[in-house]
């Protein structure tokens, strides 16, 4: 929008400051003055509209003049206004068939004595500087007043309409040819302005050519009208039309601004006609003003809310000046919001506050660093653990951490094994391939695998996130768990037969573990196949405990997915439940001298069945006595000179005493005692064990 300083200074008087200054006084104050350009010994300011949406109060140079005067305080000149008393008669009649809120009021007056053309010099100029081109005087004085007032005009040839006019919803298909010379096809929702035939006008959009004042044109009907800011913009987007008067209406105008618009178009429309002569009143239908807003409030709640100590005059004098009316009872304040304010803009004691800062100046209030006390942060115990998850794995163990939508698509479940049914679908999804929320880290992280294995042959990935399982039904996000997936790829574990994607994934999740201090011992048991999930390999898969808690599971990835996604690698990934994680026991810190009295090493290995778990002959060996300090596998073989269905487990064992050294006949009954539990449990012990 563009604002003409000269244009300005007729209701302020000459300031005192150059238009540069001026326009960064008003930047900071008002609006965002983007720039300005000279006209003549004129400049004109460049506003963003953007910092006018909330204002439509200063889409004209009447409101705007209003801000300099209370900034610059300056007294603001009144407009002279005709009271546009009727000397003859017309029997045209307004009315509204459309509902309050779609147009709160339309007012209307008749004149004649007009005589079209060209507009004086002042008038041409005056539009020329704003950006608006000269048409004739009475097309461009409906256009000087609409950016005088910031209120939109329109003016018909009182003979090309036909009977009255209402205010009424478009006619199905309804056509209309408009003013820019392009014929458009209504829809029922758009509101028009209509004779007794015909509509002559789309309301606060543009008019109809059907109605246009023309050289010939003698007699005038005035429009000034109010119509819903929503709806008109609505109409001026699905028409492809945006006009000056369509952008104002689109801010939401004061209902009041119509009837002083007219009056002050008949003031200037007898110093360019003389001869011209009112025939009605003013027609006005709707709604004349709204109910006022009173704001309660103090001068010492303002002058607390700026940290000022601004004198009760000052106040007062800001509030004023900008069209505030106030009323005092000692020093509390009523304050009576004028009705260009009252559109959404000024409503509570807060924007009063905001009122007398800006024009205060909010570069004279004098910084001071508030005294606010601040409380230690209380970090959450599951963001501790996702930090320490985070340094441990991407600082120790070379993981890359990732990050992938919540969401997943059939076609990504299908390549998983997996079902959509019960999981919570989106009612509004990015795309249709993201439309349900994930129950799982797995599926989106083997996506990136098949994508990053073009570039990389070997690489670790672990996302720590949200998963949302199905069966818990809850509108407060009850069913979010916190997972950690993560997976290890390489080209090299593709051969079939090769275990060592499933053997160094436990590995770094045996490291993982070891790092949040748990209190209980953690076992690998293996998976059953109801806790197999469809990624899983059916030989290489365990369940992951921590005493008698399931907190996730390892796995090798199952070739058939792997096919799925194209993925030519070996895949090794564990998945656990952190929620699971939080409720466990945390180990208390312990402190244990030097040892003091060397240690006793004995090596034994056992040939035990193929389904035997390591764990378990481990615990054996560790609860033959309190003496027994670690059990170490360090050997497994298999072969036929074993048998079939057999496997020979060799275990490091080392025996100490706290308080003694061992003695011979000690360290043979400890070694005897392990071998006699071996065998007791079915276990073969072998010959040199």
């Amino acid at each position: 929008m563009k604002l003409s300083l000269d244009w300005i200074q007729t209701y302020v008087g000459e300031l005192p400051d150059d238009p540069k200054a001026i326009g960064i006084k008003m930047t900071l104050a008002t609006a965002e003055i983007e720039g300005l350009e000279s006209h003549g010994s004129d400049t004109v300011y460049d506003i963003d509209n953007k910092s006018l949406t909330h204002r439509p109060d200063l889409w004209g140079h009447y409101g705007f003049a209003r801000e300099v005067a209370a900034v610059y305080q300056r007294p603001l000149q009144a407009l002279v206004l005709d009271p546009c008393e009727s000397s003859g008669s017309d029997p045209l009649q307004v009315s509204i068939a459309v509902s309050e809120n779609l147009c709160p009021r339309y007012t209307g007056l008749v004149v004649e004595g007009i005589q079209v053309g060209p507009s004086p010099e002042w008038l041409a100029q005056a539009l020329e500087k704003v950006g608006a081109r000269s048409v004739n005087n009475i097309v461009d004085l409906t256009n000087y007043v609409m950016f005088e007032l910031g209120q939109p005009m329109h003016a018909f040839d009182r003979h090309k309409l036909s009977g009255d006019i209402v205010v009424r919803l478009a006619q199905p298909e309804e056509m209309i040819d408009t003013l820019d010379g392009a014929e458009h096809k209504l829809s029922e929702q758009m509101m028009v302005i209509a004779d007794a035939e015909k509509a002559v006008a789309i309301a606060g959009v543009m008019g109809g050519a059907n109605s246009e004042v023309s050289e010939q044109t003698t007699c005038l009907v005035l429009e000034s009208a109010n119509f819903h800011p929503t709806h008109v913009r609505r109409t001026a987007a699905a028409l492809g039309i945006r006009t000056d008067s369509s952008m104002r209406f689109e801010k939401g105008l004061d209902p009041s601004q119509t009837d002083l618009a007219i009056q002050r178009f008949v003031h200037l429309l007898k110093q360019i006609c003389p001869e011209v002569k009112v025939l009605t009143p003013i027609l006005a239908v709707g709604v004349a003003a709204a109910e006022p807003i009173l704001i309660a409030t103090d001068f010492d709640y303002i002058n607390q809310r700026l940290g000022t100590q601004l004198p009760d005059q000052q106040i007062q004098g800001i509030l004023e000046r900008l069209g505030f009316e106030i009323t005092l009872n000692n020093r509390q304040l009523t304050v009576r919001v004028p009705s260009f304010r009252a559109t959404g803009d000024i409503s509570i004691p807060m924007d009063l506050v905001e009122e007398v800062g800006r024009v205060f100046g909010y570069d004279n209030i004098t910084p001071i660093e508030p005294l606010i006390p601040v409380q230690p942060v209380v970090t959450q115990p599951l963001h501790a653990m996702q930090r320490l998850l985070r340094q441990v794995l991407s600082r120790d163990l070379a993981f890359v951490e990732v990050y992938n939508y919540a969401f997943v698509g059939e076609q990504l479940l299908q390549k998983s094994g997996l079902s959509s049914e019960g999981l919570h679908a989106l009612a509004n999804p990015l795309a249709s391939d993201q439309n349900l929320l994930r129950s799982s880290l797995v599926p989106n992280m083997l996506k990136i695998t098949a994508e990053n294995l073009r570039f990389r042959k070997q690489f670790r990935l672990y996302e720590l996130e949200r998963v949302f399982l199905p069966e818990l039904q809850s509108a407060e996000f009850e069913f979010e768990r916190h997972h950690l997936c993560g997976l290890l790829c390489d080209v090299q574990w593709r051969k079939e037969g090769v275990e060592d994607a499933f053997y160094q994934s436990k590995g770094a999740l045996e490291d993982l573990l070891a790092q949040l201090n748990l209190a209980g011992r953690l076992r690998f048991r293996p998976a059953t196949a109801a806790e197999r999930e469809p990624w899983c390999h059916p030989g290489r898969t365990a369940t992951v405990w921590i005493d008698e808690t399931a907190i996730g599971y390892l796995t090798q990835l199952h070739p058939q997915i792997a096919a799925n996604f194209g993925i030519k690698a070996g895949v090794g990934l564990f998945n656990l439940d952190l929620s699971t994680v939080l409720t466990l026991p945390q180990a208390k810190a312990s402190f244990a001298g030097v040892q003091k009295y060397p240690v006793v090493p004995f090596d034994v290995a056992v040939i035990s069945d193929e389904q035997t778990l390591i764990a378990d002959v481990e615990d054996l060996i560790r609860n033959v006595d309190q003496r027994v300090r670690q059990v170490a596998l360090f050997d497994l073989y298999r072969g036929d000179n074993i048998g079939a269905g057999k496997k020979s487990l060799a275990f490091s064992v080392t025996f100490s005493a706290p308080d003694h050294t061992l003695q011979p006949e000690e360290v043979e009954t400890l070694q005897n005692g392990v071998m006699q539990a071996l065998n007791a449990a079915g276990h073969q012990v072998r010959d040199g064990g």
